[in-house]
């Protein structure tokens, strides 16, 4: 038997050491939160998996398993280390390398020679050079072993599998971890690290077409007058086809930017600040190759030009947030979208919340520093291309030169005071000795590059919008304030004027600091507080794209963000993509699925009268499948997020018994759900769900109408009750 490390005690992680335990092999589990660790060390599993309670407390109690604090403690004496940390399949549906990477640079140093480390989860094609790039250990072999494992039979699926897949360059290495499985009977498929990576992607967006294909026939089925079970039945007793993935529902559950979010982007020698809708036509007219995106790091000491591996565009029906800070910096993404977080104390230890679970007790960084260092010489070019933008604070449509990106310092001050002399003022707070500096224009495109390019000098500025009266117009103010700033600004100033903001700020007995930031322990970065998050629904076309070695990007206003990364079956579409194929048949997979989740909410409203607008609906099923409490990518949360949006108010029940939902009344019980309801919408297909009496449930709503997304109920036990039924794909 071998002694085996993991990495992470997600799912895939504590699945993953609590089954090699069971077939006998020594497993140490590694996680960062001791908290966790304790409990799991007393046998307390802390998500619901069938049957992996008994496992953890059956590999414990043989003393096969155990737990520690900490990747490094874990690996001492290991043979294998698997690395199960987040990754593609996250909580957000993003595929982010910066755990794995973590994770290895923690364990190199440490790792026993002849080790070899095993890649898990689902990681993007070529994440096993990342990994041995992190681990920087010639002696150490990185394999890819994907993960096959379906929540709610995960136990099974470790111990019968259909298939071991194997990537890797070592033969040896492959026979290795091919004889951890000894005992367990599947078909072994060794082959390159590239291949075992795809064939878990290939695999997924296969299901995801099936599912979407099946989803499209119901909807045939529906406009014809036939049955979507009838017909999945006939199609799967067809050899060919099987029944696998045949069932209808309301759609598989991915974050991104709106077009009109910005980053700085440089292709060659060019730097230019694009929206992201401007820089995706850029990409469609010239190519993929050879852009690099602002990324930011934390510790270094500014953010830097990265290389951007992929781009993603898809259209979009659903809630966005909108995330207002306290220095006044925006941002719109869709509510799934990453963002790096902390609490405003410590910038080592960071975290990341999705947008629609940001709080003002949240900090978000903004990015300072010079990314390009240039010589300071004279640029006659740049002077020329400033002097030719003639720059008007008053022109909705002002931007700033792209030159002014890779020019030296001492031009982006002379443009910075230009702009100043001309529409920008200063004054004196309450009298003084207290001075601001502000300056005023229509251009949301111009404040924005004002706002960077001061943030590239150190100088953290307010951002203030607002409307005068009978204005039509948004102004965006930018203001600096506090003593050492303005003294660090005077050269935005003529002469005379910074003699007189000098005596103001010199006649201060306290240097008072400016508001809503903060420089921690780094000081590369300002972190603003959250003021405010807003949700919205949004329709339109929505924008990811992938830095993997930072995993981060620098948008509007300096605000870093994680990045966002596409689902599986969206990332074979990119992957395609890059390889000059255009995969039109999975995006067709993806434009249906996203409609199909408008579809089951529009059933919904469709039997509400029309509207939801103050009316309640009861909802059954929360998580995104059932026997699990797994709410990330959750097709029943998206089309509850369409009714909320649109003035549901949704009371909510899953077996899991999950938290608090922003937006849902999470009940403990199913009759408590539908009490006082215009509609139920059945939307995850637990078991459960099937045995409610139908006649409660009949006599606690206040109107007696299903829309039942998975076919789960007895149809005709409602129907006999006078409920109006709608399903999926049954006339």
């Amino acid at each position: 038997m071998s002694k085996i490390a993991v990495i992470g005690t997600g799912y895939v992680g504590l699945t993953t050491g609590a089954c090699f335990a069971h077939v006998g092999h020594d497993v140490v589990c590694a996680d960062i939160d001791a908290d966790k660790v304790a409990r799991l060390s007393r046998g307390e599993v802390p998500i619901l998996e069938a049957g992996l309670d008994n496992l953890v407390r059956e590999g414990i109690d043989g003393g096969r398993l155990s737990f520690v604090v900490g990747a490094a403690k874990a690996v001492a004496d290991c043979e294998f280390a698997f690395l199960c940390v987040p990754t593609p399949q996250g909580e957000d549906g993003s595929a982010d390398l910066s755990y794995i990477e973590a994770a290895a640079r923690e364990i190199g140093p440490v790792l026993p020679s002849e080790a070899i480390v095993v890649n898990k989860s689902t990681v993007p094609v070529g994440s096993t050079r990342v990994v041995e790039r992190a681990l920087q250990r010639s002696d150490v072999a990185v394999v890819s072993n994907p993960e096959f494992l379906r929540e709610g039979s995960a136990i099974h699926d470790f111990l019968n599998p259909d298939r071991i897949v194997i990537g890797a360059e070592d033969q040896d290495a492959a026979v290795r971890v091919s004889s951890l499985y000894l005992g367990i009977t599947a078909p072994v498929i060794v082959t390159d690290p590239a291949s075992a990576e795809t064939i878990k992607y290939a695999a997924n967006a296969f299901l995801a077409t099936k599912i979407s294909f099946i989803n499209a026939v119901a909807a045939v089925c529906e406009a014809v007058g036939a049955d979507i079970k009838d017909v999945s039945l006939g199609m799967g007793y067809d050899s060919r086809i099987g029944h696998e993935f045949l069932k209808p529902g309301p759609g598989w559950g991915g974050s991104c930017f709106v077009g009109d979010e910005t980053l700085l982007v440089r292709r060659g020698a060019a730097v230019r600040l694009l929206r992201f809708d401007e820089l995706f036509t850029e990409v469609e007219r010239s190519g993929a190759e050879g852009w690099e995106a602002l990324s930011w790091r934390p510790g270094d000491p500014t953010p830097e030009f990265l290389p951007v591996s992929r781009f993603t565009a898809r259209p979009y029906d659903g809630d966005v947030v909108d995330v207002t800070t306290k220095m006044g910096r925006r941002i719109t993404t869709t509510a799934d979208h990453p963002f790096v977080t902390s609490d405003g104390v410590d910038d080592q230890a960071l975290a990341r919340k999705l947008g629609g679970d940001l709080t003002t007790e949240d900090w978000l960084p903004v990015a300072l520093g010079h990314p390009l260092p240039v010589e300071e010489t004279t640029h006659g070019r740049v002077l020329d291309a400033i002097e030719a933008a003639g720059i008007d604070a008053n022109d909705t449509n002002a931007v700033l030169p792209d030159v002014i990106w890779s020019a030296p310092i001492a031009h982006k001050r002379a443009l910075l005071r230009g702009l100043w002399e001309g529409d920008g003022s200063w004054s004196l707070v309450g009298g003084g000795p207290s001075v601001v500096l502000e300056y005023g224009t229509v251009s949301r495109r111009l404040a924005d590059g004002m706002v960077r390019l001061l943030g590239e000098l150190g100088i953290v500025a307010r951002l203030k919008v607002g409307r005068a009266a009978r204005s039509t117009t948004d102004t965006y103010w930018l203001v600096i304030s506090g003593a050492d700033q303005i003294e660090r600004c005077l050269w935005l100033l003529s002469p005379a004027e910074r003699a007189a903001v000098g005596r103001a700020t010199g006649a201060q007995s306290k240097r008072i600091s400016p508001t809503g930031y903060r420089h921690l322990t780094q000081k590369h970065a300002a972190w603003v507080r959250v003021a405010s998050v807003t949700r919205r629904p949004y329709a339109g076309t929505v924008y990811s794209l992938t830095v993997p070695e930072t995993h981060t990007v620098v948008t509007s206003y300096g605000l870093v963000t994680h990045q966002c990364f596409p689902k599986d079956t969206r990332a074979m579409v990119r992957i395609a993509e890059d390889a000059g194929y255009d995969f039109n048949l999975l995006k067709g997979v993806v434009t249906v699925n996203d409609e199909q989740l408008n579809r089951v909410a529009e059933k919904i409203v469709e039997l509400a009268g029309g509207s939801v607008e103050g009316k309640r609906v009861g909802a059954w099923g929360l998580t995104f499948k059932a026997r699990t409490d797994d709410l990330r990518e959750s097709p029943a949360l998206a089309i509850i997020d369409r009714l909320v949006a649109r003035g549901a108010e949704v009371r909510g029940y899953d077996p899991s018994k999950p938290g608090p939902l922003e937006g849902i009344e999470v009940v403990d019980d199913p009759y408590a759900a539908v009490e006082g309801a215009e509609v139920l919408a059945v939307l995850t297909e637990w078991d459960e769900f099937r045995w409610l009496d139908a006649d409660k449930v009949a006599e606690l709503m206040a109107a007696k109408k299903v829309v039942d997304a998975r076919n789960l109920l007895d149809r005709a036990a409602y129907v006999r009750r006078g409920f109006d039924y709608l399903g999926i794909g049954r006339a």
